[in-house]
């Protein structure tokens, strides 16, 4: 198998859009058009990896609840996060808090420093900014260190 789409449901697909371009530099989010789900009203995607891997915004017209119907028939939970590797931790939050990002928490490993972050302008949202400690260290997450969030 290979990963083709990650897609988020957000309560506003312009803020949404807009946050991950300003804040994190993605490309543009385009229209393609085409059936949606039923009750969906919009969505979006962004390819990030030369139009193989693409990130997807979706919007329905009724607001998100706990285990809402993904349209598959199965209920879908809480998405976790969507993160980021970042060269630098405190020039990454300096800059995101600039933009409105807040930290929720902060994880320490042996390998790596983390942060959860959100933000109230798009609520359901959440993002986590991996700093390596060895960026040639591919095992960051090893199991003596653990890892206390997710």
């Amino acid at each position: 198998m290979v990963l083709n789409h990650v897609c988020l449901r957000v309560e506003n697909l312009d803020d949404a859009a807009a946050l991950l371009q300003e804040s994190f530099g993605l490309p543009e989010f385009l229209s393609p058009g085409g059936e949606t789900f039923e009750g969906e009203k919009e969505y979006r995607v962004a390819w990030l990896d030369e139009h193989d891997l693409y990130l997807e915004l979706s919007q329905y017209e009724s607001e998100q609840q706990i285990g809402y119907d993904t349209g598959a028939g199965q209920p879908i939970g809480h998405l976790s996060e969507v993160g980021f590797f970042v060269p630098n931790m405190d020039s990454a939050l300096s800059d995101l808090q600039t933009k409105g990002w807040q930290v929720q928490s902060a994880i320490q490993t042996s390998g790596a420093r983390m942060m959860k972050l959100y933000s109230d302008r798009v609520p359901g949202l959440p993002v986590e900014l991996i700093d390596l400690l060895d960026p040639d260290d591919p095992d960051f997450l090893s199991s003596e260190s653990g890892r206390a969030g997710g």
